[in-house]
């Protein structure tokens, strides 16, 4: 039931921030820290845990996902690749900051 459940999630919500982390292995817990006006438990990602920020209860628990050493080399490597890639065109962070883009 799990399986699917999580299987009609990925469906709805792929693609999105929240499905990359888990999928990148970047870390075994993942919280989303809210205001209390902010929360709904309907929309937090699956396997995600949740503290709201006004009386700092953990309102939702995560749940763990193993990485190894393994994962988080692969994923140092994605971010260098990308830094490199950025270098190479001579994008700063301030261009992406300002949703600039050259023109190649």
């Amino acid at each position: 039931m799990l399986r699917e459940l999580n299987t009609l999630q990925n469906r709805l919500y792929g693609c999105t921030k929240f499905e990359k982390l888990i999928r990148y292995r970047c870390a075994n817990l993942f919280f989303l820290i809210l205001p209390s006006e902010l929360f709904r438990d309907s929309k937090i990602p699956i396997g995600w845990g949740a503290l709201v920020e006004s009386d700092g209860a953990l309102v939702r628990k995560p749940i763990w996902h193993e990485t190894t050493a393994e994962d988080r080399i692969r994923l140092l490597h994605r971010i260098a690749a990308g830094g490199a890639r950025n270098r190479q065109w001579e994008i700063t962070f301030d261009d992406i900051a300002a949703g600039r883009s050259r023109s190649f």
